[in-house]
């Protein structure tokens, strides 16, 4: 009898041992520690345990623990298709970040910059591709920070605070890109390599970089990027101007057949080893709802050597978005608008156009699917959603707030308020600008 029940106690202390190291391991993966059996049918991932199951299907609902021959079926995530040939990935895209003195000027003054992005970072840590556009250069020892003077050099906790939304792509190639000169250029590109996991497109430090493509394969699709720019602030000095990609030429400051053939060469080239072809485009004009035609033709260009996905920016104003092209498919952001701005009053808008003081309080942020099938491309649930930057009358207390959530305090104590920034401003804009088949 002493045998029997000393090996049923074994029996129970291993099983109690597998089960507190599965609850330790439930987190970190999404398989059973122990299984005999895995299969897929045409809506489930079964699994079938030999003496205990644990399940994560997060995605759908609580952990399970089952201890003991069991069967049990987790729900496809997105990851995850009957067809192997199909692969998905899940894509999230903003626009400028743009950080400008106020905010500087907040924190100096003891507000929590770990606050800002606190109501919007579960948008980046949930999807597959974090897509923006960096809009100022990051500093180092040698360059002064400035957030005004349309002259901008952010201080290095900028960066580091960026690197917490988990972006995997930052573009750098703006019109304040050599805002500081080549140092500027190669502080901002030293940072991100040195400091976090984030790719960089657009500014390199040598043309040897500049001819490495930038590849990110993600559930199985290789996404290329590339990002260009109408041009920068400040001259750029002849012997750096392949170090920041421009779409035109600098000097001219027209789209010649050069620099197309530039575009053409670089898209080609990554187009070899890549699934799906994204690039970032800093075009247009600023302070305007609507694509010029230089945006038209050029989205047009761009399709035809095949592109898949153009995110744009610079107008600093959202901008329309859709799918052109005839046999080949290309969705086109035209502007993404804001995803960080901290200027309470824009001294450039033109007059009689004040409003876009209030619509750069306003951004767009996108999530969609790529759908890669076949070599075949195409983009599914494309859905958008404006994201509000929130600062209060004493310009303290900066969030990004997502407009759904934007209640009517927030509303009544932006600085802005008495402005014209009011929630009907903003879902007028939004109603206006973007095609409902695309709003959430």
């Amino acid at each position: 009898m002493k045998k029997i029940i000393k090996s049923i106690s074994g029996i129970i202390t291993i099983l109690i041992i597998f089960s507190v190291i599965d609850l330790i391991s439930i987190y970190k993966d999404s398989k059973p520690v122990f299984i005999i059996k895995e299969e897929v049918d045409e809506l489930n991932k079964k699994y079938v345990g030999l003496i205990f199951d644990t399940y994560n299907c997060a995605s759908y609902s609580a952990p399970q623990i089952k201890l003991k021959w069991n069967k049990y079926s987790c729900p496809l995530s997105s990851k995850e298709d009957k067809n192997d040939n199909k692969k998905v990935a899940n894509l999230t895209l903003v626009g400028d970040l743009l950080f400008e003195q106020p905010f500087y000027d907040a924190i100096e003054k003891g507000y929590d910059k770990n606050k800002y992005f606190s109501l919007v970072k579960s948008y980046f840590l949930e999807d597959d591709l974090s897509i923006g556009n960096m809009e100022v250069v990051i500093g180092n020892d040698n360059l002064k920070s400035s957030g005004v003077g349309y002259n901008f050099c952010a201080p290095e906790y900028i960066g580091s605070l960026v690197s917490t939304l988990d972006f995997e792509i930052l573009g750098t190639a703006n019109n304040h890109a050599y805002d500081r000169g080549i140092e500027g250029v190669f502080s901002t590109i030293d940072f991100f390599s040195k400091n976090t996991d984030i790719k960089i497109v657009g500014t390199y430090k040598n043309i040897e970089e500049r001819n490495k493509n930038v590849i990110l394969e993600i559930n199985g699709i290789k996404f290329g990027f590339l990002n260009y720019t109408y041009g920068t602030n400040q001259k750029v000095a002849e012997e750096y101007k392949d170090f920041i990609a421009y779409y035109k030429n600098p000097y001219s400051k027209e789209i010649t057949n050069e620099y197309k053939n530039v575009l053409k060469n670089e898209i080609k080239n990554l187009e070899k080893d890549s699934d799906v072809v994204i690039v970032l485009m800093h075009w247009g004009r600023e302070f305007t709802y609507t694509p010029n035609n230089e945006q038209k033709e050029m989205a047009k260009f761009l399709n035809e050597i095949g592109v898949d996905i153009v995110v744009g920016s610079h107008s600093h104003s959202i901008q329309p978005l859709e799918i052109i092209g005839d046999e080949h498919k290309t969705l086109v952001y035209y502007s993404m608008g804001n995803f960080v701005s901290a200027d309470d009053d824009i001294a450039r808008t033109p007059l009689g156009e004040e409003e876009f003081d209030n619509a750069y309080q306003v951004g767009l942020l996108s999530n969609l699917q790529v759908v890669l099938e076949n070599d075949n491309v195409e983009f599914k649930n494309i859905n958008t959603e404006l994201m509000v930057n929130y600062f209060d009358k004493n310009m303290n207390n900066f969030k990004i707030i997502p407009f759904k959530d934007y209640t009517e305090s927030y509303e009544k104590t932006h600085y802005r308020y008495e402005k014209g920034l009011t929630k009907e401003f903003i879902n007028n804009i939004y109603t206006n600008v973007i095609n409902a088949e695309y709003r959430k």
